[in-house]
């Protein structure tokens, strides 16, 4: 009895199949022991967009566990603090921008390191990352050189005035249009937003606010702005 049941070409075997599918010009003996299978490309797996603002979250929730816990157990966290000019508290470059003098402290650093955490984080994880890095680094060591001997530095306003100074000027480290025009956008909407403030923060203060720390960390800024968004070289023909 001949079959008479509708087959697919080789052509199309390949195409829906792989090519490690059966000749279908061949007749079936049976089920093959490895069917086929159709693979259907999805955006199921794909990060969600929200994602890429936990680092963000999870920092401030860091800053605001560690505040609390401070203020309820005996122990000092200041302890693990920057303290200028000391070689053997240079850990301070991690752990100081998670610590904070008291709550009001830590609510003046909040919102705005939320709201300019989240624009740069917008741009993904790796750049928020990479952008904090930096302006903590740069903050941290310039307040240690230059702040007098013995003081400690606490507090995330270096990292803020960095992430200013990153929003503010990276519009001039781009070549693309487009990214000039919205980088332009929300660096002219911080700086009417923050940019008095942030201006008068790093100039010399004689309360304890470390304005070495916010004027190192706008430097940060600017160097992360520059090395994240610089033109690359052109290559030489021969």
């Amino acid at each position: 009895m001949t079959d008479h049941s509708p087959r697919f070409s080789a052509e199309e075997s390949r195409l829906l199949f792989g090519p490690d599918s059966a000749d279908s010009g061949s007749p079936r003996s049976g089920r093959s022991a490895n069917p086929p299978v159709a693979h259907l490309n999805t955006t199921v797996d794909r990060p969600h967009l929200l994602s890429r603002f936990a680092p963000v979250l999870i920092l401030l929730a860091v800053m605001w566990v560690v505040e609390i816990v401070d203020a309820i157990l005996p122990a000092d966290l200041d302890f693990f603090s920057l303290q200028s000019w000391n070689p053997l508290s240079l850990y301070g470059l991690v752990t100081s921008p998670l610590l904070h003098s008291g709550f009001g402290h830590l609510l003046a650093n909040t919102f705005p390191f939320l709201v300019l955490g989240v624009v740069i984080a917008f741009e993904g994880k790796r750049r928020f990352w990479t952008v904090t890095g930096i302006t903590a680094l740069s903050s941290g060591l310039g307040a240690w050189l230059t702040t007098l001997p013995g003081q400690h530095i606490v507090g995330a306003s270096g990292i803020v005035f960095g992430f200013f100074g990153y929003l503010a000027l990276r519009t001039w480290f781009t070549d693309d249009l487009l990214r000039k025009i919205i980088y332009f956008a929300i660096g002219l909407f911080i700086f009417v937003t923050y940019g008095a403030s942030m201006i008068f923060g790093m100039l010399p203060q004689t309360n304890d606010i470390s304005w070495q720390g916010h004027l190192f960390g706008f430097a940060g800024g600017i160097f992360a702005a520059w090395w994240l968004h610089r033109r690359p070289e052109k290559q030489k023909t021969a």
